[in-house]
């Protein structure tokens, strides 16, 4: 909840819906935060007061005028429009930017402001696009990512586990997708016919080639979604051996 008040900010009307100390009227943050507790006592307005509380029908009703430490905060606040009964409502308003507030949410908008951005790696758009399964997606990231149980990673909890498709004691990421022979037979019949004749079992280069295939046309959308499927597929299938 705390973080939410930092994307809200109150647009006074009548001052009847707006809490002096905790919601955003100033464009200052809530001013129990720049205050503290001590505010309540040096600008004489109650701790759960409403705007309209700290109003009389000559202006605003406050002291602190003289106090050295929210003297600044009196003088804002002083020339700031008196909140009138006869106006409508407070409007709580959402931030889309910085000093853009506006009376609408969009989920994407807030999303971008929440989270941390980051360089996009050139992998990005063989793992997520329009046409892709979710779970399928989401295997083939932490495939990329080298986060599924493969063998080389099990050794580290201490538990040896080779490949199950074909034997081979040093099972790795690269070696599953696909330089084991029967998921590159899997792999490889399929692949060619999108991806050209010299389709390469190396894990690098395949992913490097889907990159080069761009995100336009046919080919390309199939040939990632082939690529997905069978890496969730593959990967099922050693899991459940």
């Amino acid at each position: 909840m705390d973080i939410a008040y930092h994307y809200l900010k109150v647009d006074i009307r009548d001052g009847r819906s707006c809490h002096f100390w905790f919601d955003d009227w100033l464009g200052r943050d809530r001013l129990i935060d720049i205050t503290g507790a001590a505010g309540t006592i040096y600008l004489g307005v109650q701790r759960h007061a409403m705007v309209s509380d700290a109003v009389t029908t000559a202006g605003w009703n406050i002291r602190g005028g003289r106090s050295r430490h929210f003297s600044r905060l009196h003088n804002v606040i002083m020339a700031t429009n008196v909140p009138q009964t006869e106006r409508s409502r407070d409007v709580v308003l959402l931030r889309h930017g910085d000093d853009d507030y506006r009376d609408t949410f969009s989920s994407s908008n807030m999303w971008d402001q929440l989270r941390t951005k980051r360089t996009k790696v050139d992998w990005h758009r063989v793992v997520w696009f329009p046409q892709g399964v979710p779970h399928y997606s989401f295997i083939t990231w932490l495939a990329i990512k080298n986060r599924l149980s493969t063998g080389d990673r099990m050794r580290q909890w201490g538990m040896i586990q080779g490949c199950e498709l074909c034997g081979e004691r040093d099972e790795t990421r690269d070696h599953l997708f696909f330089v084991c022979p029967y998921s590159y037979t899997i792999w490889e019949v399929r692949a060619r016919k999108l991806m050209g004749s010299g389709v390469n079992p190396d894990w690098q280069w395949t992913i490097q080639r889907l990159e080069t295939m761009g995100t336009n046309g046919v080919d390309s959308c199939i040939a990632r979604l082939l690529f997905q499927t069978l890496i969730y597929h593959i990967y099922m299938a050693r899991e459940e051996r």
